[in-house]
């Protein structure tokens, strides 16, 4: 065999395997790669290679275009030598589809298939050739690099919520991860950007008591309303002094000392903003070892409770136990595709039905402030409120408050084309 010929041939191998590598290395997800650094030792520097896309990719792009352009040199060579330059031009048309067709197409389709493969064999090749081009790789970076700045500057792709979320959505429908898990990891995320607001009970069905009821009308008190603990105030139910837990005031029924006032066996109240993070609320309360917290509003007065079930019900659905009310389920689809929502529910619960992100702000968090938002007025029974989100018609209204609302998706926009 001719060596230019025997060139040629080298040549596609080593275009092939660039190829490969390419589309090996780029369609690897950040998964993959930390799965591959846990199983091969070659999984780190799969990982420092993906660190460094621009040193990669260059350093692939100068191997493949120095072989195939040297492969179409010793293929001229090898047509001169054999048949003149009559077949030149076919000899041309020849190795531009032998390029294609075994370094180019086939190499990248089998990399689709079998990146995992590719990538750990292929790692070491790539690293070494990187360390031997770097003053090329690193010239062909800095002129690329000014040229994007003369023409646009960089971005860095940033992982965003909405980008995780849709990271989600993909492994949902494809059945790597199921509805329950995935609706549970996309609150935790949403964990960061819901505030106290949302979850808390709000002051007006907050159950308190004076400092001065003794603990006999406090236990009478809290067992016919079921809570396991309340907010102390002195004199002025704005003014929340202490907490108290049933258990302790049951324990001072039990032992004889009825009469003894809660305030002196009341505990120091957790004192948080409305405008607290869930996830940071839900880090003080483990941090405190405590399992309820009164909210407080921007002029310091009684906004509302909110306990360690409320932010774990925002991560797993409702929690019902013994003694609950009948379970009430805060959206619920109805047969004609709306839904009925019940006016506490966080506006990102009504997002997750739209598919699109949720319209509420620091101060609006739930479906009864945005309705009244919207309207710019106190709602009333039938209000319609036409919102980006969709259409809430008030069904409900208690103490100026949306109780219960029925919501209508807004149509998905279909483009023209389809």
């Amino acid at each position: 065999m001719s060596p230019s010929l025997a060139g040629v041939i080298i040549c596609l191998v080593f275009s092939a395997v660039f190829s490969a590598s390419e589309t090996a290395f780029t369609s690897l997800s950040i998964f993959q790669i930390q799965n591959l650094r846990k199983r091969y030792r070659q999984g780190r520097i799969v990982e420092k290679l993906a660190r460094e896309p621009e040193v990669f990719l260059s350093t692939i792009l100068i191997g493949n275009n120095v072989v195939n352009i040297l492969a179409s040199v010793l293929a001229t060579e090898y047509t001169l030598e054999r048949w003149g330059d009559r077949a030149l031009g076919a000899v041309t048309g020849v190795i531009t589809l032998a390029v294609l067709i075994f370094g180019e197409v086939t190499p990248k389709r089998l990399a689709i298939a079998h990146n995992e493969f590719i990538a750990v064999h292929a790692a070491r090749f790539i690293l070494v050739l990187s360390y031997l081009l770097r003053p090329a790789v690193g010239a062909i970076n800095f002129l690329s690099s000014l040229v994007t700045r003369i023409f646009g500057k960089t971005s860095k792709t940033e992982m965003s919520l909405e980008t995780m979320t849709q990271m989600l959505a993909v492994a949902e429908s494809a059945g790597v991860i199921d509805f329950a898990k995935s609706s549970m990891v996309k609150n935790i995320f949403r964990m960061g950007t819901m505030t106290v607001q949302a979850v808390m009970t709000h002051r007006i069905d907050v159950f308190s008591l004076d400092g001065r009821t003794t603990a006999q009308e406090a236990a009478t008190a809290a067992v016919g309303e079921l809570h396991s603990r309340f907010p102390v105030y002195d004199e002025d139910p704005e003014k929340i002094v202490g907490v108290v837990a049933l258990k302790r005031v049951l324990d001072e029924v039990v032992h004889g000392r009825r009469d003894r006032p809660i305030r002196e066996i009341m505990a120091e109240p957790v004192l948080v903003m409305s405008t607290k993070p869930l996830g940071e609320l839900f880090d003080l309360l483990k941090r405190r070892k405590e399992s309820f917290a009164v909210v407080l509003d921007e002029y310091g007065g009684l906004a509302g409770v909110v306990t360690i079930r409320d932010v774990i019900e925002e991560i797993v659905g409702e929690i019902y136990e013994d003694g609950d009310e009948e379970p009430r389920e805060r959206l619920r689809r109805r047969a004609d595709g709306s839904y009925t929502v019940s006016g506490d529910a966080p506006l990102s619960l009504v997002a997750d039905v739209t598919g699109t992100e949720s319209p509420g702000t620091v101060d609006i968090q739930t479906v009864a402030g945005y309705v009244a938002w919207i309207l710019d007025r106190i709602p009333v029974e039938g209000d319609v409120a036409h919102t980006p989100l969709g259409r809430f018609t008030v069904l409900k209204v208690e103490a100026n408050r949306v109780e219960e609302a029925v919501f209508r998706p807004a149509p998905q926009e279909v483009s023209e084309t389809e």
